[in-house]
């Protein structure tokens, strides 16, 4: 018996130092797990007395070769398609029709567009369609075509105009005083005589108001802005002219009126009425200076335009005919890129801003039915704000000029390949605070774009990324898990397959149940710790050496009995 028993010791500490080996040789085994070697003791139970405490043991056996399915480190790798389970479960793979499992996720792309393991095996998902990821397990397939371009339909404009930003000219709130050039835009003057035939030199003062292109008027006889009687020689008077860019009827008359045209004269502020009628009432001046009748009169038809100040027509590439623009890039039905311009004209004091809209550096495109030039938004369009400095909504026409009408803000006629197409502008949350001028502009168009690269995210689901900056869900890499994962069979190429004990594979998408989740770009590292596998060498061989030893004394004493004579 003593044969028998150090030479079961032999093989088992023969097997221990095969399963190290395998350990070392398999350290930098990407998803290894390492195996240990679990021994149990013999006795024979067919001698008399067995069973009994004088039975002696007859050797050792090796009762299992368990593997450790404990996690190992993470390696981050350049490569997308590289994947480590973050947690429980096993990446799912169809190898020659077996289900195999394995946490080496070191996959690749084959010829024909499926995500493969390194023996060929499909790795096992859920692929999707338009987007949407389907419920049954397939292999995992990555389609290289192009994707069409896709026209844009939607716009979101969240802006903020600085509160402090100036209307051209500035509005001054200062009192009239003809000796300060700063409490007025220009002047006119006129020569009278009085009775005694002397001249004076009556001058008028345009200062900007609080309305938009409208000026309060003044006037100083010989330099004095009162009469003797300390009393203003015109009273609260007002003139409103056109804008520099013209291209308005405001009365309706089928002409549209002149740049700069005088729109409106008389007392008091104006009002739609006074504009649409084109109210222009000569302002006469009375009173005494120094004792003498002095007297004049403000010819509506002389009156200076406000060309020297005034805002100049709008430019694009001009900053300074716009109070605050900024380009963007939108795309038609073919994908073809566009420059969409978007520009706010401060309108007077009344927290309005005129929006201006051009697609490539115009501000018109031509009507597919009649030809006319038409706006890509609606003439006089305008986005007001509140007290607060909130978006109170967008209008179509102000004040003077016109009642203000909400109006849906939209863009017509980018599209050359469909001028009746319409782009919504959505732009809830913007301010008037007293901050730099700036916006965030967002769309949904983009142009046809080719397949660039794809990757994983922690959900797993495949991502692809194409060269028009769009992204597509391809599918979701699906994870098994096991009633009991020591049962697994291994099956060579780090992989498992499933054995009565283990049961079945519990398979569905990552972070759901107890599934993990799944890193992208990295790999799962052997869990092989080198320094203990060193010393189990050296255990393994001091065992090895000492049943030997146990070997060479039995062979001496049956020596020493066959020698008795």
């Amino acid at each position: 018996m003593g044969f028998n028993t150090a030479l079961s010791g032999i093989k088992a500490s023969a097997d221990a130092l095969s399963v190290t080996g395998n350990n070392i040789a398999n350290s930098d085994t990407t998803g290894f797990k390492q195996s240990r070697v679990e021994f149990g003791d013999l006795y024979s139970t067919n001698v008399v007395g067995a069973g009994s405490n004088n039975t002696i043991g007859a050797g050792v056996r090796v009762n299992n070769i368990a593997q450790a399915f404990s996690a190992g480190n993470i390696s981050y790798t350049s490569n997308n398609l590289d994947l480590s389970v973050d947690g429980t479960g096993f990446f799912v793979v169809n190898l020659s029709d077996t289900q195999t499992y394995t946490r080496a996720g070191d996959f690749k792309l084959d010829s024909d567009g499926y995500l493969v393991t390194n023996d060929g095996g499909f790795v096992q998902g859920y692929n999707a369609v338009e987007g949407i990821v389907g419920g049954n397990l397939q292999n995992m397939e990555v389609p290289t075509d192009r994707i069409p371009p896709s026209a844009t339909e939607d716009m979101a404009l969240k802006i903020n105009i600085d509160s402090e930003s100036l209307d051209v000219p500035p509005y001054i709130k200062m009192d009239f005083d003809p000796n300060n050039p700063d409490t007025y835009d220009f002047t006119q003057t006129h020569t009278v005589t009085d009775a005694n035939a002397n001249n004076h030199i009556v001058t008028y003062y345009y200062a900007k108001s609080d309305m938009p292109n409208t000026y309060q008027i003044h006037a100083s006889v010989d330099g004095s802005a009162v009469d003797d009687n300390g009393v203003a020689w015109i009273p609260d008077s007002f003139a409103t002219f056109n804008d520099a860019g013209g291209g308005s009827d405001y009365n309706l008359d089928g002409i549209e009126e002149a740049p700069y045209e005088l729109l409106y004269m008389g007392q008091g502020r104006p009002d739609l009425q006074g504009v649409v009628t084109r109210q222009q009432l000569d302002l006469a001046i009375a009173g005494t200076l120094n004792g003498i009748a002095i007297g004049d009169v403000l010819l509506a038809g002389e009156v200076v335009e406000p060309i020297s100040v005034a805002r100049e027509a709008f430019d694009p590439t001009d900053p300074g005919t716009y109070t605050y623009g900024n380009t963007k890039t939108i795309y038609d039905a073919l994908g073809e890129e566009h420059t969409l311009g978007y520009y706010f004209i401060k309108q007077g004091e009344n927290n309005t801003y005129e929006m201006l809209v051009t697609v490539d550096g115009d501000s018109t495109y031509p009507d597919p039915v009649t030809g006319e030039e038409r706006p890509y938004v609606p003439d006089n369009t305008a986005v007001t704000f509140d007290n607060a400095g909130n978006i109170s909504g967008t209008f179509q026409g102000f004040p003077p000029y016109a009642i203000s009408q909400p109006i849906i803000l939209e863009i017509t006629g980018f599209d050359p390949t469909n001028r009746s197409s319409t782009i919504p502008i959505e732009m809830e949350g913007s301010t008037q605070y007293a901050l730099s001028s700036t916006d965030s502009f967002n769309q949904n168009g983009y142009t046809a774009g080719e397949l660039q690269g794809v990757s994983f995210d922690e959900d797993g689901f495949l991502i692809a990324i194409y060269t028009n900056q769009q992204t597509a869900v391809l599918g979701q890499i699906s994870l098994g898990t096991f009633d009991n994962t020591d049962g697994l069979t291994p099956a060579g190429d780090t992989a498992w397959v499933a054995s009565t004990n283990s049961g079945q594979a519990n398979i569905g998408k990552p972070k759901t149940g107890t599934l993990g989740g799944v890193m992208g770009g990295a790999l799962e590292e052997s869990n092989v710790d080198l320094t203990s596998e060193l010393v189990a060498l050296i255990e393994s061989q001091r065992n090895y050496q000492a049943n030997s030893k146990t070997l060479e004394t039995e062979n001496a004493v049956t020596q020493t009995i066959l020698n008795l004579r």
